[in-house]
């Protein structure tokens, strides 16, 4: 079932020109997917998730960097983690079971229904942002 946020999301995106997705997921959950290029991180796929009729939306980059955090370099990684998240207030950096680096936002209940799309486009250029900045610290935390 596309939930009404996720439908809202999808015709603002679409609106903006904006190249994107929409699917089902699992426990009920329906998301926007797009994709982008930043100046320094590529291919990154942000996912907009609905689980209900309500606005909250969780925001999601999987995956960040392209692998698994070798468990000897967990601790260096997490505490690089760590000092992004102080860095940057808008977003948290975190590894998730998998051993991926995730990166989330999430948009509360409150959300106005007529301002969740400007809200979503204003969080995806944030993302861009952020993510091209963090991207360089991150891979030097995996590999050294």
């Amino acid at each position: 079932m596309i939930h009404q946020a996720t439908q809202e999301i999808s015709n603002y995106f679409t609106m903006r020109e904006i190249k994107h997705t929409i699917g089902e997921g699992d426990n009920n959950m329906s998301y926007v997917e797009a994709g982008f290029n930043g100046k320094v991180v590529k291919g990154v796929i942000m996912r907009f998730f609905s689980s209900s009729d309500n606005y909250d939306i969780a925001v999601r980059v999987g995956n960040f960097g392209g692998a698994s955090v070798p468990q000897e370099r967990r601790e260096d990684v997490l505490d690089v983690l760590n000092g992004l998240n102080c860095r940057f207030r808008f977003v948290k950096f975190c590894i998730v079971s998998s051993g991926t680096i995730s990166v989330e936002y999430d948009l509360g209940q409150s959300t106005p229904p007529d301002a969740l799309g400007e809200m979503c486009r204003e969080v995806f250029i944030r993302f861009i942002q952020i993510l091209d900045e963090a991207y360089p610290i991150v891979m030097k935390a995996l590999w050294g």
